[in-house]
């Protein structure tokens, strides 16, 4: 009777497990085209170029408790299209402040790594043009790139007036 109760116990478990599963797998993303991206309109700091007026999200998988709010839809890939750059010219790692400690972030043809992120720094990225969206866990950032010239990457970013200026990382 012991092992019978057991192996219901186990079957319910997997039965659980899997539905959970499936479920999630409904609301993941089919990406085709940026028209069919969710944005966010919640207003949130920018962890690239805005480090001095930062304020609090409430979007993120993290914070799924919040009935009223919606997660951020994410591609599960990487797009670059239309290209009007030159992308030899744009991937690399990247720092603000050539004496800072560490890079800000590393773009690769795979993804947009942000360095000394809280969780996963992996974030999947839409290179449109010279337009760049990146999808954090929390929230949207579009900027447009504006000059690759000189190991220097020149990003303007949406939310912020002025452009930023990074500079190749030398470790």
């Amino acid at each position: 009777m012991r092992e019978k109760l057991n192996y219901i116990l186990i079957l319910t478990l997997i039965l659980v497990s899997v539905s959970c599963k499936i479920e999630k797998k409904d609301n993941t993303l089919k990406l085709k085209t940026e028209n069919e991206l969710k944005t966010d309109s919640v207003n949130g700091y920018n962890e690239l170029a805005n480090t001095q007026n930062r304020k609090t999200f409430t979007i993120s998988e993290y914070n799924t408790d919040n009935s009223e709010t919606e997660n951020i839809e994410r591609p599960e890939n990487t797009i670059t299209r239309n290209l009007t750059i030159d992308t030899t010219k744009v991937f690399g790692i990247w720092i603000q402040d050539p004496n800072g400690p560490h890079a800000d972030f590393w773009l690769t043809a795979k993804s947009f790594y942000v360095v000394d992120y809280d969780g996963d720094g992996k974030m999947p990225y839409i290179l449109d043009k010279n337009e760049i969206t990146i999808f954090y866990s929390d929230f949207i950032q579009k900027g447009k790139i504006t000059s690759t010239e000189n190991d220097t990457l020149k990003i303007k970013w949406n939310d912020i007036n002025v452009e930023t200026k990074y500079v190749k990382f030398e470790n």
